[in-house]
């Protein structure tokens, strides 16, 4: 998830925060693993500040690192996670199941993500076709509301699919009422556009 759950990042920073999560996420979408600083050197060529983004993306969980490896920017990660995408002939690790579906929707790309319900456990599959979801009523996705320092921490472990309306419900009783809505996959491409604005060049 980009950084709009844990709030905008100061002005003097959002021009090297876009240009340093756009180099990673176009490394970790082609299945590399690039080194932080090999990232941040291409970034710096763009605009100043960017060991302060890199800073202040991951203080609020939006940067996983492993050393000097980047293992997770914008959503996608190296590490293994419960929802995937299988696009451009690779196959990715995302943050959460909203990753899953929303990032081909902004790179307006054909890509099938996979996660599971969190209620029942069933294996979900969406199947998006240059960008445009399926018109179904299910699965639905349960959008996070509540207090978010951390994106990885905080919003991610949240932003799940869901078989349908009444297995929320369950999951949300289960798991003490948390702050949130629930919403059809028809929500996904406004939100998507402008989480992931600055990687719509990449299409």
């Amino acid at each position: 998830m980009s950084d709009t759950p844990a709030g905008c990042p100061p002005a003097d920073l959002q021009a090297a925060i876009a240009a340093f999560q756009r180099h990673a996420f176009t490394a970790l979408l082609a299945g590399g693993a690039p080194r932080v600083a090999d990232v941040a050197e291409i970034a710096s060529r763009e605009t100043l500040g960017v060991a302060h983004a890199i800073a202040w993306l991951e203080d609020h969980g939006q940067l996983e690192r492993d050393g000097e490896l980047l293992v997770g920017a914008h959503g996608l990660t190296r590490r293994p996670t419960s929802h995937s995408l299988t696009i451009g002939g690779h196959s990715l690790n995302t943050w959460c199941a909203y990753d899953a579906v929303a990032i081909p929707v902004a790179l307006g790309a054909t890509a099938r993500a996979t996660t599971s319900c969190p209620a029942c456990q069933s294996p979900l599959a969406v199947d998006i076709h240059a960008g445009q979801l399926p018109h179904a009523h299910t699965p639905v996705l349960w959008m996070p509301t509540g207090p978010c320092d951390r994106v990885i921490d905080d919003f991610c472990p949240y932003a799940n699919l869901f078989c349908n309306g009444e297995h929320v419900q369950d999951w949300r009783r289960a798991a003490g009422d948390p702050d949130g809505q629930v919403l059809t996959l028809a929500r996904v491409p406004e939100l998507a556009g402008t989480a992931w604005a600055d990687i719509a060049t990449l299409r």
